[in-house]
């Protein structure tokens, strides 16, 4: 942080620091690092002037001794830090948090070494790291950078957790951790890679403790928007798989896709073109919120632009809300798909439970209805599509248009343009008049072969709502 504070480290094993920029140099060599020794790495501390780490090694000279150490007085006097290190770990480099005090990261020739008390006290910091020299490390956007020699280099993405650690979270039954921003970005990570390295997740990042659970545990975590608008709902009871989630006792990660929940269901149906997740959030600010049992804590956090498309916040805005419009109309269509094939399937149980027995005006009036609805679900859906190649002999119908439109509107990082506008506009426009004649054959002739039923006391045809 002092532009004008120099180090160097030289050949015959001195170091030197200057504060002038260079013009005169203080030699300011730790008494106690002794003769001949190699100056590996110089690390000055990003949060206090003054500050600064020196790590060398005589393994040159068959001494294996890790040599660390500190000054915070421009090299005045020094302190030896090497405590947990074992003695013949000789160290190679080190690195100091840029966010937390006394956070460091130390390489050795047997593996990496973590320090949260200023190098009072090392611990190794392996995890999946495989046992081999450390020759440099780097902090690059919040992430360890690890260089290894003989096993290529190695990043641990997002020391957050690490800077959040403390002791005290072990005493409570929920911790949530603060929340990064989050870029939105296109792709996924796949967690079965092999001989490569895994990607990050691609998502809202959120890491949480919780001390202790049984088999009645709940867990549920809501998303909101900037105007407290609940987006969606995740929790490890609900019967919906998309929003389910698995938690355990100790350290949890739940990562959200930055999606708003899935539209219309396609069950039994071939389509070309399949809305299936909702919108992607635009960038801005939101809340989440975990409750465990009596416990429940909210962070904050937000979604950020991708920096390499050039659209403006309203952009944004605008494309969100137009695949919410469209999403709402393909769901519509969907919804009332699944009506009409309900109706129809309890107007064909209703008959065959009958028999001959069924009056002969109840019977003309479910084959009214019959083709009614039937001629509105064909302007819905292609029903005559039997596999995915039939839609090359059979033209696609309205929800699967919608759906076409909305994958196109959602392709980019970029406003709805004025043909997308206009082409929904003209599919809207061609939709409504059947979903307006299906809402007058349930609140007409529906209720009418309800009544006939009712008045030969037969059990009446009852028309759900889809969720």
């Amino acid at each position: 942080t002092e532009k004008d504070v120099l180090w160097t480290g030289s050949d015959d094993g001195l170091i030197h620091v200057s504060r002038d920029g260079g013009k005169q140099w203080t030699n300011v060599t730790p008494p106690m690092a002794g003769q001949w020794m190699m100056w590996n790495c110089i690390e000055t501390d990003h949060l206090k002037n003054g500050k600064a780490y020196i790590v060398g090694t005589k393994y040159k000279l068959d001494d294996y001794t890790p040599y660390v150490f500190k000054t915070e007085d421009y090299g005045k006097t020094w302190q030896k830090i090497t405590n947990g290190i074992p003695s013949n770990h000789f160290t190679r480099c080190i690195r100091a948090d840029k966010k937390r005090a006394g956070l460091l990261y130390c390489g050795t020739e047997y593996g990496l070494y973590i320090s949260y008390d200023d190098g009072a006290n090392w611990k190794p910091f392996q995890l999946n790291l495989p046992l081999v020299p450390i020759t440099d490390l780097s902090i690059k956007n919040n992430d360890l950078i690890v260089a290894t020699q003989g096993r290529s280099f190695w990043v641990l993405d997002d020391l957050s957790t690490a800077q959040q650690l403390d002791k005290s979270i072990a005493t409570q039954s929920l911790f949530v951790y603060n929340i990064n921003p989050a870029y939105r970005f296109d792709g996924y990570q796949n967690t079965h890679v092999s001989n490569a390295g895994m990607n990050p997740a691609n998502g809202v990042v959120v890491n949480y403790f919780v001390k202790q659970i049984s088999d009645s545990s709940k867990i549920e975590i809501k998303l909101r928007d900037k105007n407290n608008h609940l987006i969606r709902t995740y929790s490890n009871t609900t019967s919906n798989e998309q929003e389910k989630i698995e938690f355990s006792a100790g350290m949890n990660t739940f990562v959200w896709n930055m999606h708003y929940p899935d539209w219309g269901r396609s069950d039994n149906m071939i389509m070309w073109a399949g809305i299936g997740a909702g919108p992607k959030a635009a960038p801005g600010d939101y809340t989440l919120t975990i409750k465990l049992g009596n416990d429940s804590i909210t962070k904050p956090f937000s979604i950020v632009a991708n920096p390499s498309y050039k659209c403006t916040p309203a952009d944004y805005e605008a494309q969100f809300a137009f695949l919410m419009e469209v999403g709402k109309s393909f769901n519509q269509i969907q919804n009332s798909i699944q009506q009409i094939r309900n109706l129809r399937q309890q107007m064909d149980d209703f008959k065959a439970k009958q028999g001959k027995a069924c009056p002969k005006e109840i019977l003309a009036l479910c084959d009214s209805i019959n083709k009614k609805i039937t001629f509105i679900e064909e302007k819905f859906y292609q029903t005559k599509l039997k596999s995915s190649q039939d839609i090359l002999n059979y033209p696609m119908q309205l929800n699967n248009k919608i759906a076409n439109l909305y994958d196109y509107a959602s392709s980019g990082n970029t406003a709805p343009t004025e043909q997308v506008r206009l082409a929904f506009k003209e599919l809207s426009n061609e939709a409504n008049p059947y979903l307006l004649s299906l809402k007058s054959i349930f609140n007409s002739e529906v209720k009418q072969l309800n009544a006939l039923i009712t008045k030969n006391a037969l059990p009446i045809i009852v028309v759900k709502p889809i969720e």
